[in-house]
């Protein structure tokens, strides 16, 4: 029998929706025209618009959108895939869980030991998510996230998948074109249903590269113009909108 097909997914992405600097077409375009990932999965904060909104650009590509939502829940961040409604930020990570369970979608934790954002593993990942009596129950981990500084956090995240016997992922967190797929999930098969077996089973594996400072100081450069643009829009709105016409 022939070895089945090996696809790279990009699981972890941002788009003009949330705090991403590029649109959902924008994204679509870039992955099929400069890249090898041939699965994503849109992940804006508590928003699934733009996830939407990828889905119906790719269609008709040989590109495959997964609808996805990164919840800000009170213990840290957390990723949902294959949902198909958006789940509100500010609960508990327990009921966020169920809420993803309940559409049918997996749960993962987000960057778990990053010292950036509030993360899970900061707040008992390796108490809560263990068994046999599982608080948090997590279908993976994301174990390589190409954004983080310092690295050792996707280390840590490793281990505790080993040690909770989770399935992992990975993806680039990307905010930018540029850095799209350099974390990113490997797994038999092409589409997202094969991928969503492939977690659910624990045949994925993680591979790729982190980002470079050139892309690190890009983002905070953007970043500190959006907000500068966002207190003008605030202060002076009418200005604003003359000077933009």
């Amino acid at each position: 029998m022939p070895c089945a097909s090996l696809t790279k997914a990009d699981l972890h992405l941002h788009t003009t929706y949330s705090d991403g600097y590029a649109t959902p077409a924008q994204v679509v375009h870039h992955v099929i025209q400069h890249t090898d990932i041939r699965v994503i999965a849109i992940t804006d904060h508590d928003e699934i618009t733009g996830a939407y909104e990828a889905h119906k650009y790719a269609e008709g590509t040989d590109l495959h959108v997964i609808i996805g939502e990164e919840i800000s829940t009170r213990e840290g961040h957390l990723l949902a895939y294959f949902i198909h409604e958006r789940i509100r930020p500010g609960m508990s990570a327990h009921d966020t869980i169920r809420a993803i369970h309940e559409q049918g979608g997996l749960a993962v934790a987000a960057h778990p030991y990053d010292w950036m954002v509030r993360s899970l593993g900061h707040h008992g990942l390796l108490t809560h998510a263990a068994q046999p009596h599982c608080f948090w129950q997590f279908d993976a981990i994301e174990t390589l996230n190409a954004s983080l500084r310092p690295r050792y956090a996707n280390v840590r995240a490793t281990h505790a998948a080993h040690t909770l016997k989770l399935p992992m992922i990975g993806g680039s967190d990307s905010h930018l074109l540029d850095t799209i797929g350099y974390g990113y999930t490997v797994f038999e098969g092409e589409t997202p249903a094969q991928l969503r077996d492939a977690i659910t089973l624990g045949h994925t594996h993680v591979n790729g590269t982190f980002w470079r400072m050139h892309d690190l100081m890009s983002a905070g450069s953007r970043l500190v113009q959006r907000t500068v643009t966002t207190m003008a829009l605030r202060v002076w709105p009418h200005q604003s909108r003359t000077h933009h016409i």
